[in-house]
């Protein structure tokens, strides 16, 4: 019985020495596992610095493009502000100028009535002056005479 329980715990032994012996060479598969799990973390943790310093570029690229813009934009505003304003003024100009051409077409009017007048006038004396002569000649033939 001694003997059986001997030879039994051999066999216990030998199994535990077998699993033992597995567990060893196991050992460098695992540390060879553990080495390449962490190459991966480096990798992934190299990949996710790139990505980030390239989100960080996109964003700076944005914010200066956005600045651009915003400051394109100011200063297209700023110009409307001026044509605005000078178109108000070029308004008020034209404004002055037509009111400026209706006075001076109102004169002409007035100057054209005025010299139509004189003219009639001018031509009325004229004839009053041939009148005037012939009579006087008239006169001084039948006072010669």
């Amino acid at each position: 019985v001694q003997l059986q329980d001997r030879n039994e715990r051999l066999y216990g032994l030998g199994d535990l020495q077998e699993r033992m012996g597995k567990l060893a060479g196991s050992k460098p598969d695992v540390s060879t596992r553990t080495v390449f799990s962490e190459e991966e973390k480096l990798k992934i943790s190299k990949d996710l610095i790139d990505l980030q310093i390239e989100t960080n570029k996109m964003k700076e690229q944005y914010e200066t493009e956005n600045f651009e813009l915003k400051n394109m934009i100011l200063a297209l505003e700023n110009r409307v502000q001026e044509l605005e304003l000078c178109s108000e003024k070029v308004t008020g100009e034209r404004d002055a100028l037509r009111e400026r051409l209706h006075a001076l077409e109102t004169s002409r009017k007035e100057l054209a009535d005025e010299y139509i007048i004189l003219k009639s006038n001018y031509l009325a004396l004229g004839k009053e002056l041939d009148q005037e002569v012939r009579q006087a000649a008239v006169l001084a033939l039948m006072f010669l005479t």
